[in-house]
């Protein structure tokens, strides 16, 4: 089985489309959705469109819940707070609705997938240092956790007894042996100073995991966000990467 996990969106649509046609190309068998589906970008409709039609399992992310209501918007910045509340106004209610009632983790038989991080995921804490990686690990119920929200590709393996080593960016392929925490980095707003799309795909009968980084319109992208009326910044930082 190959599954593709795709997270923080963004509410860019021309990214999207690309990793869905990349994924395509690399035969997985079902796509699930990592969270942060709206946010920053100027399409946020179509891509919760897009994700209800392609993902079999999709987990909520802080922006979705902050679009929908049912997340403060005090502790995003300036730029973000304004992307939300102009979200808000594009999204229908039955959108707003579906966003609320996504789970916060979703188990299968060898992996969890969340957005941000397995110790306490309402919380949205940042899964960026090895002891964060280590509250993760010691409540894992599967070997594997695939997770989102830094936007930066990376692996955390867990080394019996006690160390915790970390790959960062991880290699293309990667092989999924004993505990480990991925990230296959973001798909509408990558934050490693590559522009490219990013996701990663799981072969659950190789053992492996594949990072991928898609080209796409990012100008197309970007000149959306403008025309949104959005802050300049959520267009510029496109280019960049970061």
């Amino acid at each position: 089985m190959k599954y593709a996990f795709v997270g923080d969106i963004h509410g860019n649509l021309d990214a999207l489309n690309a990793v869905i046609d990349d994924v395509k190309t690399q035969h997985a068998d079902t796509i699930l959705c990592l969270g942060d589906i709206v946010g920053y970008g100027a399409q946020p409709a179509e891509c919760v469109g897009l994700i209800k039609e392609k993902a079999a399992h999709t987990v909520a992310g802080n922006h979705d819940l902050a679009a929908s209501g049912d997340h403060p918007v005090d502790e995003f910045n300036e730029y973000a707070r304004a992307a939300i509340l102009w979200t808000r106004d594009e999204l229908t209610t039955s959108d707003k609705q579906w966003l609320s009632n996504l789970p916060m983790l979703v188990h299968f038989d060898d992996f969890t997938i969340v957005h941000s991080s397995l110790d306490n995921p309402r919380n949205f804490d940042y899964m960026n240092s090895i002891s964060a990686a280590a509250r993760c690990f010691d409540i894992m119920e599967r070997p594997l956790c695939f997770f989102a929200h830094t936007h930066i590709p990376v692996v955390f393996r867990y080394l019996p007894p006690d160390d915790i080593k970390y790959e960062l960016p991880p290699k293309k392929k990667t092989y999924a042996n004993g505990q480990m925490l991925v990230n296959g980095g973001s798909v509408g707003q990558p934050r490693n100073q590559d522009p490219r799309a990013a996701y990663c795909i799981y072969d659950s009968s190789e053992h492996q995991i594949t990072f991928r980084q898609v080209y796409y319109d990012v100008e197309a992208a970007a000149e959306k966000i403008r025309e949104a009326g959005l802050p300049e910044l959520l267009a510029f930082r496109l280019a960049l990467g970061v």
